[in-house]
């Protein structure tokens, strides 16, 4: 029960700034038009799915700064590629985990229909979490950020097939090109301020 209350909470906290970033677009007609409303269920889809990749990832906090400081010991770091001993199961999870992102991205936006900037952005996520993984004590690791980043790319390619084989366009737009970045912005931020693990752990546990 404790666990459900902790991942509601993070849940909350992922999705706050992001509803308030979807109901300032919307209101300054950033969407396109009649799109709004139909796309926030996906947006609330990609609130869950960042709530997940920081909850599987351990995405390090404000609050983790503050209780760790910052982590730039060199046990803790590797911006080799592939230095280390290679785990075929860890790359693979790596790949699974930003599927999705490669997926819904252009489902979402029609401005994201573009291999470089579906590359970009799970490159860009990535970054963030692996950064933000020098507040707490786990390690940042340059394969990470190559298997997430492939990750992202797989998952765009099988928007593609998807979509050829349902006969969709999937011509790229320009109509709501900064709102991606606002979002990923706004639900990494959420987390990033929000999320305080071990307090609401030592409210539940009492500790």
């Amino acid at each position: 029960m404790e666990t459900y209350i902790i991942l509601a909470y993070q849940f909350a906290a992922v999705l706050l700034p992001c509803v308030v970033v979807y109901a300032l677009l919307r209101g300054r007609g950033k969407h396109e038009s009649g799109a709004a409303a139909g796309r926030l269920p996906l947006v609330l889809l990609l609130a869950a799915y960042f709530c997940a990749v920081f909850y599987l990832t351990g995405s390090g906090t404000l609050y983790d700064l503050l209780r760790h400081g910052l982590e730039l010991e060199r046990a803790n770091i590797n911006w080799l590629p592939f230095s280390h001993d290679i785990s075929l199961v860890g790359y693979v999870l790596n790949v699974v985990l930003f599927l999705p992102l490669g997926f819904l991205l252009p489902v979402i936006w029609p401005c994201m229909r573009s291999l470089s900037r579906v590359a970009l952005s799970g490159l860009s996520v990535s970054l963030l979490i692996e950064l933000s993984q020098l507040l707490n004590p786990r390690s940042s690791d340059v394969d990470d950020l190559l298997m997430n980043t492939l990750g992202a790319v797989l998952g765009y390619l099988a928007f593609r097939v998807l979509a050829g084989l349902l006969r969709r366009d999937v011509k790229r737009t320009p109509a709501g090109k900064g709102a991606p970045a606002l979002y990923i912005a706004a639900l990494f931020l959420g987390n990033f301020l929000l999320y305080n693990e071990m307090g609401i752990a030592g409210l539940l546990y009492g500790f």
